[in-house]
């Protein structure tokens, strides 16, 4: 994909030598697409393509450079289509503030993406709420750009400001729910605009933001951001979680209301059936083609934990490739000097899905994941996965079933779970088989179906609380 004014340099080990071409995009330490145009359509929804990510019906275009972080197809129409009229939610107006949006490509974004097109998908009317890099449509959907700011430990990322005009814009548009995608800035507007019309608030949990602070050294942040999250939720009508680890984690810091919302597998996208010889050659980029192909994906940052895997890079037999990038990208290969693994940069939509098709096995030490979409793609890709065992990732990495679980942050460990499926291949294959059977048990039809059911709780637990002036004894509407 490489996009107008794309910069496209070729892939290096670790020692800066040239490998055989691969489809990264990277400008520096991030992804540049320039492009120059946005075109608003009206038509029907069959997915917008921006650059060979599909996003909507409508195309796309931003006159900023972008970094995406996931790549995603366009599975919700699928799975929209699929629900019947009585599983729907009775809502027509729906507004959705998202600290993170396009054209920023991360589980933020992309679930608050998938969430707007099921929701276009089902009828209804949406407006969103997000930074001011964002474009002004998706779909028929209007995008409230919010002035923001930059993060200087996260280049690619805007913090968007609460603004007087977002309240008056609410109530004008009168929706009938608000929904919240991982709340912090912006999003106390939209809480505290629902609560002002007294209508459902649901919020979505999906940064562990307390925990990046302590991974950033900024410990005396820890408390404080609790609280603002603790104030944000304690006004929603629920908390939804991604993964079990995610909920244990709210539930002793005492959020109320929380219910458990995964995520869902694109198994058509992410697919064993894409294992290309020609992405192998280009992933391994020179090594020898009988070593096992250990991939990882997803930002270059302090919380992904990087270093350990500097052991697996030095095993006799194992190539790995970093696909990926960040603030640390100079730093990471620097400490993987000594080695041959091969950084690409960011990869997206069909490329990254030939990727993971085409390696052995997925690699991801990362601690403070509330989900862990990319070990989900993984996973439907028929990849064994080695990961800490910590945080989201553990609802689907299961001990001798979809993968190994390593100590947190002990390379020794990871080193000694990557060389025990280069010595198994049988083990390989098994895992490599309960991976997909496991993705393929999540498709987002269900997940969807699920989202309605909460939207609808969160309907019930509003009507409760009108009539009793008092929030519901959470057990009555447990689900």
């Amino acid at each position: 994909m490489a996009g107008h004014g794309a910069t496209v340099p070729k892939p290096q080990n670790a020692n800066g030598r040239d490998h055989a071409p691969c489809d990264a995009h990277e400008g520096g330490n991030q992804v540049e697409l320039r492009v120059l145009l946005f075109v608003k359509s009206d038509g029907p929804s069959n997915g917008v393509r921006t650059q060979g990510v599909t996003v909507n019906d409508d195309v796309l275009f931003s006159s900023r450079p972008f970094v995406p972080h996931t790549p995603f197809g366009n599975p919700i129409a699928r799975a929209s289509a699929s629900l019947k009229p009585e599983q729907l939610a009775p809502i027509r107006r729906v507004a959705l503030f998202a600290e993170a949006f396009l054209p920023k490509l991360d589980g933020v974004s992309k679930t608050a993406l998938f969430v707007l097109q099921h929701l276009q998908e089902t009828g209804r009317d949406v407006i969103v709420f997000a930074p001011d890099n964002a474009p002004p449509f998706v779909g028929p959907s209007q995008v409230i750009r919010v002035p923001s700011f930059g993060v200087p430990v996260y280049p690619e990322s805007r913090v968007a400001t609460p603004s007087p005009m977002v309240m008056s814009i609410v109530r004008d548009f009168k929706p009938d729910l608000i929904h919240l995608f991982s709340p912090i800035s912006v999003s106390i507007a939209g809480m505290l605009a629902g609560r002002t019309m007294r209508i459902p608030v649901v919020a979505n949990y999906q940064t562990d933001l307390p925990g990046y602070a302590s991974q950033y050294g900024m410990d005396f942040m820890e408390w404080p951001l609790r609280e603002l999250l603790r104030l944000i939720h304690v006004n929603s009508h629920l908390t939804l979680a991604p993964s079990t680890a995610t909920l244990r984690q709210l539930h002793e810091w005492g959020f109320p209301r929380l219910r458990l919302w995964g995520r869902g597998a694109d198994c058509d996208m992410f697919n064993p059936a894409k294992r290309s010889e020609e992405w192998r050659k280009r992933l391994l980029a020179g090594r020898d083609p009988d070593r096992l192909l250990c991939l990882y994906v997803g930002r270059l940052a302090h919380e992904k934990h990087l270093e350990c895997l500097h052991g697996v890079a030095k095993l006799p037999g194992v190539a790995l490739t970093i696909v990926g990038d960040g603030a640390l990208r100079r730093e990471i290969e620097e400490l993987y000097s000594d080695t041959d693994t091969v950084f690409t940069g960011y990869l997206i939509g069909e490329d990254l899905a030939r990727a993971y098709a085409s390696a052995d096995i997925f690699a991801f030490p990362g601690t403070n994941e509330t989900f862990g979409q990319v070990v989900l793609e993984a996973l439907a890709s028929g990849l064994p996965v080695v990961a800490a065992a910590a945080g989201g990732v553990t609802d689907m990495v299961i001990e001798g079933e979809t993968g190994i679980l390593c100590e947190p942050r002990n390379e020794e460990d990871f080193t000694r779970a990557v060389a025990l499926l280069r010595d198994d291949p049988e083990l390989r294959r098994r895992l490599a088989e309960g991976a997909r059977r496991f993705a393929e048990g999540r498709p987002w039809s269900v997940i969807m179906a699920q989202l309605e059911d909460y939207y609808k709780e969160a309907i019930e637990i509003n009507e409760y609380l009108l009539e009793h002036g008092t929030w519901p004894p959470d057990e009555e509407f447990s689900r």
